[in-house]
């Protein structure tokens, strides 16, 4: 019944509030003209539809943020663990594993700079088709070392 409730919060607090706004001049008939009840009670329904919306929203970017966070420092972690096996793997490694190594690395690389700049924004733009706002440029040099970076190539030796 809760996740009934709260997929279709709106809804029933749109039509509690209607039932509010329909009984509460009809309960004081005697104070003054229905109209002005109704329009106040309308007043004083709308503001409070306001404050609940607002606090549902920001508790939902709270949640989205934190579980945003949670996922990023997953994966962050992830791919730093697959980087300390790559180092030991390229110690060892010929030319043409080293050359494919280097490709691995710059995809690590990008993810890295992916996972640092997503945000709830980054995801929304995403959502709404405009790719080039999150998009990521691939590391511009092939040459080893990414000081700037999490992630750093290991030295050429």
């Amino acid at each position: 019944m809760k996740k009934h409730l709260l997929e279709y919060l709106e809804l029933w607090l749109s039509v509690a509030g209607l039932a509010v706004i329909l009984l509460v001049p009809a309960l004081l008939s005697g104070v003054g003209a229905w109209w002005k009840v109704a329009a106040c009670t309308a007043v004083a329904v709308g503001l409070l539809h306001g404050v609940i919306f607002w606090v549902v929203r920001a508790r939902q970017r709270q949640v989205r943020r934190s579980t945003l966070a949670a996922a990023r420092a997953m994966l962050a972690d992830g791919i730093h663990r697959q980087v300390a096996a790559l180092l030991t793997m390229d110690a060892t490694a010929d030319p043409e594993q080293k050359r494919r190594l280097d490709g691995v690395f710059d995809s690590m690389i990008l993810l890295d700079r992916l996972l640092d700049s997503l945000s709830d924004e980054h995801l929304h733009a995403w959502k709404e088709g405009e790719h080039a706002a999150v998009e990521m440029a691939r590391p511009r040099t092939p040459s080893r070392g990414a000081p700037d970076l999490h992630i750093s190539r290991p030295s050429q030796n």
